[in-house]
């Protein structure tokens, strides 16, 4: 919405959270994505009623990740829990396409970009009308409902099928590349992990290790990993100090907490 500040007061975002039951959506208009901004915005959701969330994720932006939002977090009881994978919160996004639309149609019937003030309707339009999904309008869902509309929502859910990948696999890890980047530089990490853990999902999620056995936090699609075989070569990027007959390496596509003493007669 960077696009329409001067026409909103200075506000170039929308911090917009929805419950993932419910289909119930807040927004809140922000200056910025800073984390200040957003810590000042969350406290307008997070009130004290029934309504307020108890399960919060969010992904690893420093506007969500960031001490003052544990704060708020830990002072409400929130759990707060991040995602790790590339892929979008889905529902959030079908809801921004949904808030779109009608800020685009309110844009049409008045003739000016202003969307700041005409905010507060349009999420009461979509809150007090019935969702296709639960069959239901958003704001009339309560904690009483709530065990009736699990029932609802999850019960034709399908059975993740079994994995590709087992456990102990070797994979590498899909960088997804940016449009900026070329077409021919890598699409995978060189770093080799292992299958910690095939989880029974739906779709089936994998916990990794790294190769000394440390988790990596997070879990990862099937088209986000590789299999590859066990390598018997590992390039060194750098070397970083000599003493003796040993050599300190920061090892290619590995962060500094890897770097290793080898033998220098291993170094080709």
């Amino acid at each position: 919405m960077c696009s329409y500040a001067r026409n909103n007061k200075g506000h170039n975002y929308i911090l917009i959270v929805i419950e993932m039951l419910s289909k119930y959506a807040w927004a809140v208009p922000l200056n910025s994505k800073s984390g200040n901004e957003v810590t000042r915005a969350l406290p307008k959701i997070m009130r004290d009623d029934a309504r307020c969330p108890r399960n919060l994720q969010t992904d690893r932006g420093k506007e969500f990740y960031n001490a003052e939002v544990l704060r708020i977090t830990k002072k409400r009881k929130i759990n707060h829990y991040l995602m790790y994978s590339v892929m979008k919160a889905s529902v959030v996004e079908r809801f921004n396409c949904t808030l779109k639309n009608a800020m685009w149609k309110h844009f049409a019937l008045n003739g000016t970009y202003k969307w700041i003030d005409a905010l507060p309707r349009l999420l009461s339009e979509y809150n007090e009308r019935k969702h296709r999904t639960i069959g239901m309008r958003p704001v009339d869902i309560t904690s009483a409902k709530a065990p009736g509309l699990l029932f609802t929502v999850y019960s034709n859910i399908k059975i993740a099928a079994t994995g590709r990948f087992k456990v102990n696999d070797p994979v590498s890890v899909s960088k997804f590349k940016t449009i900026f980047e070329k077409g021919y530089t890598s699409n995978c990490t060189t770093e080799v992990f292992r299958i910690a853990k095939v989880q029974r999902t739906y779709p089936v999620t994998y916990l990794l290790t790294d190769f000394r056995g440390e988790s990596i936090a997070g879990g990862f699609y099937e088209h986000e990993l590789l299999r590859i075989s066990d390598p018997d070569v590992y390039f060194v990027e750098k070397v970083l100090h000599q003493k003796d007959n040993k050599v300190y390496v920061k090892w290619l596509g590995m962060n500094s907490s890897h770097n290793s003493w080898i033998n220098k007669g291993v170094v080709l």
